[in-house]
């Protein structure tokens, strides 16, 4: 594994043990099933992750980085929705 990746890995997985995963779906209006369809994964496998009694893993954990590091992006810039 490139050390990018164990990067990426090791700031989802302390994303998801303070909590800052599911604030940051739930802020977004993204369901489990959303991120689960995003990520290739079950909704079951999400919802594990997110309670903490599963650790990401493989592309789906790659995947699910990214989609947190684009909800952080999301979160941190202006809406443009109220400038509009």
């Amino acid at each position: 594994m490139a050390q990018a990746q164990a990067l990426r890995l090791a700031d989802l997985r302390s994303a998801l043990s303070t909590g800052e995963a599911e604030q940051l779906r739930v802020a977004a209006q993204l369901s489990i099933g959303e991120v689960a369809q995003a990520c290739g994964v079950d909704q079951s496998t999400v919802w594990r992750w997110e309670r903490g009694t599963r650790k990401p893993r493989g592309e789906a954990a790659l995947a699910y980085a990214d989609l947190l590091e684009s909800l952080r992006q999301r979160s941190s810039s202006p809406d443009e929705r109220e400038t509009a």
